[in-house]
């Protein structure tokens, strides 16, 4: 991104998402209820109001998975948040094996006044038609992996793996649609724009190593500053975060692990994504980029 017009307007709509977009649209008829996979570290940045739109006659489920990556005090917010929208939710690890169960119950039980409609019209075994569906990376595909206890879809730790719909069977009843990971067609606003490129839902290399390294060291120094200081054993004035004192960090951070240029200057671009690195692996401990409009968790 050469000007500063491309640079504050994310551009992310692959060819196969608008498609994916129009498969779901024909399918909507026969969808009984909508799975969205949503990253607990931040639903809203990982939730498609498009999709909201074309399902909002359904019934829905929202799956906050990664939790075992996300802060637990703020995943209760969220899903307090998502319930008193009308969204049943279950919550999920990275790498859960014993989801589906939870899955089975809360789908029967939400579906149970269509299934004894269809039962007293004499239809003896019905189906339950359940679209699956989740931005790139928020772990849909391997969310489905283990629900089926085998590899039945392509999963990847980079967006876009997921290409084509395909239809699974859960159970005897239950069958559900895989939809590719799909973004909105244009991301306008810059917070949401680095936390998805921090949880790996768009490619870091669409943004600028400065500018996603600053945003995440702005907001640990904001909201989990004793994580900081506990693991580089750095010290910052929370005062005053400025892009240079934000620079003399990843400096000081250079010159902890001896990152150096061949000129023998501090490699500050190496140290950038040491931390960016660091955070995404979780070394910086169980982190949550976003925090429920308080205006709704309030409510009584």
């Amino acid at each position: 991104m050469s000007n500063e017009s491309s640079h504050n307007q994310i551009h992310w709509f692959p060819g196969h998402m608008m498609k994916a977009i129009k498969a779901i649209e024909i399918k909507l008829p026969i969808i009984d209820v909508a799975v969205e996979i949503l990253d607990a570290r931040a639903p809203l940045a990982t939730k498609s109001t498009l999709l909201d739109r074309l399902l909002e006659t359904k019934v829905r489920i929202i799956v906050l998975n990664k939790v075992d990556l996300a802060d637990a005090n703020i995943t209760k917010q969220w899903v307090t948040f998502f319930e008193k929208q009308g969204f049943a939710v279950l919550l999920a690890k990275s790498l859960t094996t014993k989801i589906k169960p939870h899955l089975l119950n809360l789908i029967t039980s939400l579906m149970q006044p269509q299934i004894e409609k269809q039962l007293v019209k004499g239809i003896i075994n019905p189906k339950i038609k359940v679209l699956i569906m989740g931005l790139p990376n928020t772990g849909k595909s391997t969310f489905i992996n283990n629900l089926l206890q085998r590899k039945v879809t392509q999963t990847a730790n980079i967006p876009g793996v997921t290409r084509g719909q395909q239809w699974v069977k859960l159970n005897s009843t239950i069958d559900l649609l895989d939809s590719p990971g799909i973004l909105p067609p244009k991301m306008n606003d810059q917070k949401v724009v680095m936390i998805l490129a921090l949880i790996k839902a768009i490619p870091v290399k669409h943004l600028f190593l400065e500018e996603i390294a600053n945003f995440a060291l702005t907001f640990l120094l904001e909201n989990y500053y004793e994580r900081l200081v506990k693991y580089y054993n750095i010290n910052f004035d929370v005062n005053n975060i400025t892009d240079e004192t934000l620079f003399f960090y990843f400096k000081q951070l250079a010159q902890k692990y001896h990152l150096k240029l061949v000129n023998n200057e501090d490699n500050t671009h190496r140290a950038m994504n040491l931390f960016i690195n660091d955070l995404q692996v979780g070394k910086l401990g169980l982190i949550s980029f976003e925090i429920p409009p308080k205006v709704l968790i309030n409510e009584n």
